[in-house]
């Protein structure tokens, strides 16, 4: 027998606690366990006693110590290659009605689909014979510049495939929601909605403006807000938060907005990290929050009234770069493989024109050397409670010289103890939502 590599063992004022990130057993002990444990003494523990420490991971078998590890990328793996469900993300136009500064659109040549890339898509989708149910999602540009087509390509779906759309999502920035809109939500049965807001209003309307007249779009975006979660009840409203450190205040008076103020429950809200790359593209900018700083703005978050969720838990690994069965079909029917390339000529990866993939370098290196398993990983003690971060920032650090930070701050075992400390002294108020952490 021996100590998980996943157990934390850490004192404080005299108190002793132990903390498993497989299991997320969490508990104070006896000072003479504590030792026993930290000393690797596990021949003196009660046979009571090594019962419950086997259950809660905290001791485990000498033979395979990676045995979590391995079970956790053969799930990877399972649901990677083997699912019968397919994510597909639709980008009916990259054009847009806003003109934010920092967005790639007004630098790109905007396109819409055709009627001839609808025909395609419909293929695509018949032509993945092993696949049983999608999980469909609209993005752009701004994806309801585009309204009737996605209503068109949906109904196409529905009855041209005999595939079963399981959940439906649009990212919109929702300054064009009407009564039509609401009416296909409701037919269609979305069900979420997730929509980005830079801030409060004054905040906002300096960077979200419309393409036509620069005018303002935070009241209207609000006012369409209020009209989703009345119309829709079983919608999930997601409001994100843009933030960096020059507005990380916005988001407690937007939280203590929908939550005292409106008191909306039907909405769901959370900080959006902004990144923005620094003028060599090797690093974030001076003013967005790197990884490392996420433990002082949730305790800023905290002081300001947001009810912030400090226990670490269990993150799923990987994202849709992994996933054999996961696209973003452009409106010209070229592939993606992440959110971010949209519009990138040199990170498309195939056409559904053709039904093939193509650019197979980018394509081998996001799928196999962007994953969470790394030799690294293997060795890290807080595997489970990290999701691998982000695979772009990956793949930008192993081929294009990037510095970008990926590993949790968890890894730093002052801050593991600092926010497990943080949980224990956590006083919830009722009635008002948990934001998490990590």
């Amino acid at each position: 027998m021996n100590i998980s590599p996943y157990t934390f063992l850490f004192e404080d004022e005299g108190r002793f606690f132990i903390f498993n990130l497989q299991s997320e057993f969490f508990s104070e002990v006896k000072k003479e366990l504590f030792v026993m444990l930290y000393d690797r003494k596990t021949e003196l523990i009660p046979k009571g006693i090594i019962g419950l420490l086997k259950e809660k991971k905290i001791i485990i078998d000498d033979k395979n110590p990676d045995l979590y590890f391995h079970h956790t990328l053969t799930q990877f793996l399972n649901e990677s290659y083997g699912s019968k469900n397919m994510s597909l993300i639709i980008a009916p136009t990259t054009g847009c009605n806003f003109e934010c500064p920092y967005c790639f659109e007004p630098k790109k040549n905007p396109k819409s689909i055709t009627p001839e890339v609808e025909d395609r898509i419909i293929e695509y989708i018949n032509n993945r014979n092993h696949i049983e149910s999608i999980n469909l999602t609209w993005y752009g540009g701004e994806p309801l510049l585009m309204a009737e087509e996605i209503e068109r390509i949906y109904d196409r779906i529905c009855e041209e495939t005999e595939k079963k759309i399981i959940h439906q999502e649009i990212i919109t920035n929702a300054y064009l929601i009407n009564d039509e809109v609401i009416d296909f939500f409701r037919r269609s049965k979305m069900d979420k909605i997730q929509i980005s807001i830079d801030g409060v209003e004054e905040t906002h309307d300096r960077t979200r403006y419309t393409k036509a007249g620069h005018k303002p779009t935070f009241r209207t975006i609000e006012r369409n807000i209020d009209r989703l979660t009345t119309a829709l009840p079983e919608l999930n409203v997601s409001l994100r938060i843009n933030i960096h450190k020059d507005n990380y205040r916005d988001f407690a008076i937007l939280y203590s907005h929908y939550f005292n103020e409106k008191r909306n429950d039907r909405l769901s809200i959370y900080p959006g990290i902004i990144r923005v790359d620094s003028p060599d593209r090797r690093s974030f900018c001076h003013y967005c929050y790197n990884n490392d700083d996420l433990i002082e703005l949730y305790e800023c978050l905290e002081r300001e009234g947001v009810n912030i969720d400090f226990m670490p838990r269990i993150h799923q690994k990987g994202c849709m770069m992994q996933r054999a069965d996961a696209f973003i079909i452009g409106p010209e029917g070229e592939l993606y493989k992440c959110w971010d390339d949209v519009s990138k000529p040199e990170k498309v990866v195939g056409s559904i024109m053709n039904d093939r993939l193509y650019n197979y370098d980018l394509l081998m290196r996001y799928m196999h050397e962007c994953s969470p398993f790394d030799e690294e990983c293997r060795k890290c003690n807080v595997f489970p409670i990290c999701s691998g971060g982000c695979s772009l920032l990956r793949y930008r650090n192993k081929f294009e010289n990037g510095e970008f930070p990926v590993c949790t701050p968890l890894k730093n075992p002052l801050i593991l103890k600092r926010v497990l400390l943080k949980h224990i002294k956590e006083n919830h108020k009722e009635g008002r939502p948990v934001i998490s952490m990590l």
